[in-house]
């Protein structure tokens, strides 16, 4: 039987997807040794491995190639094709030592880096670092709001964070503080009026207003409910709800970050002011800089470009409604709207 009936054989045996590979493969090794099969030897077999290691071939093409070749042999001497005195099967170039070594040394390092890691994670003495009670961050709290109704409330609605001055025990001092918290209490509520003006739910039920003007019944939880109309000339289908529209993702992301459970007015007022704290636009809302603050939360309330097309066509009517408002929080009077 000639070397290429022994291959065709040989080959015909392997899994079809493996039969080209292990086609090129014999014949490859033929061309490399120039004679029969059965006059190979292991010093064939080497020089030929050799030859493969000085081409740089890949590791895993390395492996298989010889793997095939041994595959082969053992197939022609138990066919008694090939002699198994010229070639035996042991002794041959060892596959992949060196790779696995290396192998072994990364996964080594990788463990030695997990371990040290998972130490500096769970004890963290061990690394010369403290933990106490200082370094551990404050649970985070609602600020305390009054009653949107209430022309006088007995706590201030938002605490301030600028240090007191030196004369705090003054009585002087006590009562320009006080007034001053009343202030920004009092543009804190104008402002959140006119975000309801500019929704349309300025009215005493817009704690019930859904998007499209629909009104839903309980507070207990936000109604998610989508609706859809027409707004600014193209088809919108929305989840908002309350007197601040605010969409269902909002409403979860806030609930579960400061634990509110129902959808109360008291707790719409509230999880709107820490909106606006975190688009950094509470400072000028307090401070009484409504432009910046209305131009920060433009794109949160869209709402604020309607009676103009623009921010800024729309600013002169929502600062006067917004004057409007604060006036009569100043002169204790309730809002109607």
């Amino acid at each position: 039987m000639s070397d290429e009936e022994l291959i065709r054989l040989w080959v015909k045996r392997k899994s079809p997807r493996s039969r080209r590979f292990n086609w090129q493969a014999a014949n490859h090794f033929r061309l490399f040794v120039e004679k029969p099969l059965a006059k190979v030897t292991l010093a064939d077999i080497e020089t030929f491995a050799a030859a493969m290691r000085t081409r740089k071939l890949a590791p895993r093409f390395y492996k298989e190639t010889l793997v095939a070749l041994k595959s082969l042999f053992a197939f022609g001497q138990q066919t008694k094709i090939l002699p198994a005195a010229t070639l035996p099967l042991y002794g041959w170039p060892r596959i992949g030592r060196k790779h696995s070594k290396r192998l072994r040394l990364k996964l080594s390092w990788s463990l030695c880096i997990c371990f040290c890691f998972f130490l500096g994670r769970m004890s963290p003495r061990l690394w010369g670092q403290s933990v106490s009670a200082e370094s551990s961050p404050a649970p985070k709290r609602l600020p305390e709001v009054a009653a949107m109704d209430s022309p006088e409330p007995k706590k201030p609605i938002i605490e301030s964070d600028r240090p007191a001055p030196a004369t705090l025990n003054s009585p002087e001092s006590s009562e320009d503080s006080r007034e001053d918290s009343i202030t920004r209490e009092h543009r804190v509520k104008a402002f959140l009026d006119t975000i309801a003006t500019a929704e349309g739910t300025a009215s005493p039920d817009g704690y019930h207003i859904q998007y499209t003007g629909a009104k839903f019944a309980s507070f207990s939880d936000h109604p998610r409910e989508l609706k859809c109309g027409r707004r600014y000339g193209k088809k919108l289908c929305s989840d908002a709800a309350g007197r601040y529209q605010f969409l269902s993702t909002t409403w979860d992301r806030f609930a579960k970050k400061f634990s509110v459970k129902d959808f109360s007015p008291h707790n719409q007022d509230l999880m709107a002011i820490e909106l606006i704290r975190e688009k950094g636009a509470l400072g000028d809302v307090e401070a009484g800089r409504f432009e910046p603050a209305v131009r920060k939360l433009a794109y949160i309330w869209p709402s604020f470009r309607r009676f103009g097309g623009s921010v800024e066509s729309s600013l002169p009517k929502l600062e006067a409604m917004y004057e409007k408002n604060l006036g009569i929080y100043r002169q204790g009077l309730a809002v109607n709207n």
